[in-house]
């Protein structure tokens, strides 16, 4: 099945690649790809390689509230990893299952892991709301039903995550009433996501600083993307961005197509439409925000060849 799931999703990504080239000429995709400056695509990979420093160190600060002492070095390998399966994986949360794979190979403490790396991808997902918000506030004339319906949506899951984790009555209501109905596996996630954010229910100081670091990470990302829109000679100003980057984010994270291809193209060329950006443009600036992302994820990759290469020789000796 799940292989059947990685063909479809595949499909999927095809699919919309092609509706989406049958509107534009591919010609004028790559003409506007071409128009991006060398340096400005340099920028962007290393602005992806700052997010991802930042996010360890976010990624980090919550491990050590759950009791994980690991050394920093170690924590930036693993997400690095991370970051790495989560571009080359049909899902973009595959990279985090990775991550809790690997701190329970090393620690034996899977629970834990997952509670911190749930934590960390829910801030994550806060901060890109919190922004989009307070974006769309200064932008009114962008304001669609088309887009407020979703915005909304994501804020009352949100905001019933919070309450769920933060609130004993409430959470212990709800798994009361999943216990009768629920599958056990529903049930025993539900418990984990409670246990994991119970922990940090009064670590104020704690997530004060993981909500500054999660800040860092995704205006690093959004940079991104405006870095290479520059570099195209697209005169699109960043609150734009911040408007339009983390929804397509959010809505590429579902794994509906592979690594969010597709999805990510053609929701960018609606969005950025909206501000006098050409289709052909939307789309290479998309495509290569993508690509510089990719890029600053090999360090990962290389980094996961070289683990397992380390522990075949060790089992060959």
């Amino acid at each position: 099945m799940r292989v059947l799931g990685s063909v479809i999703k595949l499909l999927v990504s095809v699919g919309m690649i092609a509706l989406f080239l049958q509107q534009i000429d591919l010609v004028d995709v790559e003409q506007a790809a071409r128009r991006a400056r060398p340096s400005f695509l340099l920028l962007s990979i290393g602005l992806f390689v700052v997010s991802n420093l930042i996010g360890a160190l976010q990624w980090r600060v919550l491990l050590r509230v759950q009791g994980f002492d690991l050394p920093l070095q170690r924590v930036v390998s693993l997400y690095f990893v991370g970051v790495f399966f989560n571009n080359f994986l049909v899902s973009n949360i595959g990279g985090d299952a990775v991550r809790v794979y690997d701190l329970n190979r090393m620690t034996g403490q899977g629970s834990r892991g997952f509670a911190a790396t749930f934590l960390d991808r829910f801030v994550g997902l806060f901060v890109l709301i919190l922004f989009s918000l307070i974006a769309f506030s200064a932008n009114p004339e962008l304001w669609s039903l088309g887009i407020a319906v979703p915005v909304a949506a994501l804020v009352i899951v949100l905001a019933g995550i919070l309450a769920f984790g933060f609130s004993r009555r409430l959470s212990a209501f709800i798994l009361g009433i999943a216990q009768r109905f629920a599958p056990e596996k529903v049930v025993s996630l539900l418990e984990r996501i409670r246990e994991g954010f119970l922990v940090y229910r009064l670590a104020y100081g704690t997530l004060a600083g993981v909500l500054c670091l999660a800040s860092g990470v995704q205006l690093s990302r959004i940079a991104v993307y405006f870095a290479v829109g520059r570099g195209m000679g697209l005169d699109v100003g960043f609150d734009h961005f911040v408007v339009f980057i983390p929804l397509i984010a959010i809505v590429a994270a579902v794994p509906i197509t592979f690594g969010g291809i597709g999805v990510r193209e053609n929701l960018g060329a609606i969005l950025f439409g909206r501000v006098g950006v050409e289709p052909a443009a939307a789309l290479a600036m998309m495509f290569l925000g993508y690509l510089a992302g990719i890029v600053a994820s090999l360090a990962g990759g290389i980094s996961f060849v070289f683990r397992r290469t380390a522990k075949q020789e060790d089992s060959d000796g």
